[in-house]
């Protein structure tokens, strides 16, 4: 879990610094006198000034060269000077000596060293216009580094704009191009991208949660384009982050992850590239998502209202859907708890009960193919999968839920169909049904097909296997003699333990267990509607 969460102000790793130029210029031949805590300090440009006022030719990040000749003698007004060059960012201040000054006064090291900043003296006879043109042709070649970098990551992350089809290859991109672990998240914290980089959803949910408690991420990326963040001190782990922005919000983060905190100005320029390549992805995903639904819709509504062209070029969309003629399916209906007609609050609640379910269909490997009408939401699922498991995530959150019988074929769909409406009165609140619940009561009722479908599931099974004679002779034996063991031995002439054993194959094949008075019920009332069509 992240721990000790801090955010860092943010530095370019590969910049010249004051340390780097002391190992690889003429500067080596100088010596520190003051300031040796502030050598990270960045050079972007050198002067040459001799001047009494010298702080108005100065700008954040010079180094500046010089003679000393009109350096203070005072050491208040010497102290007053370093104060004041270190708050204009200077990188530090290189003496010449000892021609017009042995050394800087102590008062002057005294106030450098309080303010970490650098001074160094370096010998007189080695020329300033050295120090200029080493420095400045190295800062200019690590500029032309950084451009030619950043040229290669351009073409890199454009090309995998244009090629990939997801976020994974544009992380990836990202990961070859920098050669550094990536990361892009949503703002959930669901991982979209991870390339290598150990983590995992939860780790990045809480992270979200720490950075959003301190202010809201709109405002976190708003003040800049990226955002530094030390994750753990205990393990070096930090991270620079670019905000992927959606019509105004925050939709998810590109990270960088290293065991330092030096990231460079490269880096950040290849975060805001990719953050804007993903922007463009997730919207494009967001528009064919909502065009998928309506058509899904559309499909499924067609499907199950028994309105489907059988057309090869509908079979083929349905196709593409992800719907099969040749593939067995459920019927699933959720009735939600809301009263008809819909209120504008009714409304949202069920189009995120029907974007809870697409998801859950989508994690499952299945097509989401959902159709929603008043306060009914309608989804097919293939045979193989238990519709338990998709109610089980819903369940707490109201209404109830049919299920149909197995069926294939587009007018399987509406059969389907006609299954769960069947169950519509019946249904109570957080409860399943499925369509073998409305059976019984509607053969007792009369329903010749009913009876027909009731035969099939407590009957047929039986007789369609081998010994099915001795199973159905046992089943109606036992119904006779109301499910007394010992009775329906003897009426068969069998020993008791091999009527249990008869028993056990029956309640395997029925799947049902005769302990069940219901089931008892039910298969009494089967038996019986089985003899008197025999009977005929």
């Amino acid at each position: 879990m992240p721990s000790g969460i801090t955010r860092s102000p943010f530095t370019h790793g590969q910049t010249m610094k004051v340390a780097t130029a002391l190992e690889q210029t003429v500067l080596k031949q100088a010596s520190v006198v003051a300031g040796a805590r502030g050598l990270d300090r960045e050079i972007t440009w050198v002067h040459i000034i001799d001047h009494p006022d010298i702080t108005q030719w100065l700008k954040k990040g010079d180094l500046l060269l010089t003679t000393g000749y009109n350096w203070p003698q005072d050491d208040e007004t010497s102290r007053v000077l370093v104060r004041k060059l270190n708050e204009l960012g200077l990188a530090g201040v290189v003496l010449a000596v000892p021609h017009f000054r042995e050394h800087f006064p102590p008062a002057t090291i005294s106030e450098a060293n309080e303010c970490d900043f650098p001074l160094l003296e370096l010998p007189w006879e080695v020329p300033f216009s050295a120090i200029t043109q080493e420095i400045l042709a190295k800062i200019i070649n690590l500029q032309t580094d950084i451009i030619q970098r950043s040229d290669l990551i351009h073409r890199k992350l454009t090309r995998a704009a244009i090629e990939a089809d997801n976020l994974d290859s544009l992380g990836n991109a990202l990961s070859s191009a920098l050669n550094m672990s990536c990361l892009v998240v949503s703002t959930s914290g669901n991982i979209l991208s991870r390339h290598n980089i150990d983590a995992n959803e939860s780790f990045e949910r809480e992270l979200i949660s720490k950075v959003i408690a301190e202010r809201p991420l709109e405002q976190s990326f708003g003040e800049s384009q990226t955002l530094l963040i030390n994750l753990s001190a205990e393990q070096s782990r930090f991270r620079l982050g670019c905000a992927i922005w959606l019509l105004g919000e925050v939709a998810g983060i590109v990270w960088l992850e290293s065991p330092t905190d030096e990231f460079e100005e490269l880096h950040s320029r290849a975060l805001e590239h990719s953050a804007v390549i993903a922007a463009l992805h997730l919207s494009h995903q967001r528009e064919l998502l909502d065009q998928e639904t309506r058509l899904g819709h559309a499909l499924v509504a067609g499907l199950l209202e028994g309105k489907f062209p059988e057309t090869p070029s509908a079979i083929e969309r349905a196709l593409v859907s992800g719907w099969s003629e040749t593939r067995d399916y459920r019927i699933c209906l959720v009735l939600l708890d809301e009263p008809i007609p819909l209120s504008l609050e009714g409304f949202k609640r069920r189009k995120a009960k029907t974007g809870r379910i697409f998801d859950l269909m989508v994690s499952l490997s299945i097509s989401p193919l959902i159709s929603v009408s008043l306060n009914q939401i309608s989804f097919i699922v293939p045979a193989t999968l238990a519709p338990e498991t998709i109610w089980k995530q819903i369940r707490h959150e109201g209404g109830a839920m049919a299920v149909s019988r197995v069926h294939r074929g587009v007018s399987g769909m509406a059969q389907g169909a006609e299954d769960v409406a069947a169950l519509v009165p019946l249904l109570r609140p957080g409860r399943l049904h499925a369509f073998n619940e409305v059976l019984f009561p509607r053969a007792l009722m009369g329903d010749k097909e009913a009876r027909k479908m009731l035969l099939q599931r407590l009957i047929e099974p039986l007789a369609n296997r081998k010994n099915g004679t001795m199973l159905l002779e046992t089943i109606c034996a036992l119904s006779s003699e109301g499910f007394q063991l010992a009775n329906t031995a003897k009426a068969l002439d069998v020993h008791i333990s091999t009527l249990r054993y008869r028993l056990a194959r029956i309640e395997a094949l029925l799947d049902i267990s005769l302990e069940n008075p219901e089931s008892r019920f039910q298969i009494q009332v089967a038996a019986e509607m089985y003899r008197l069509e025999h009977d005929e």
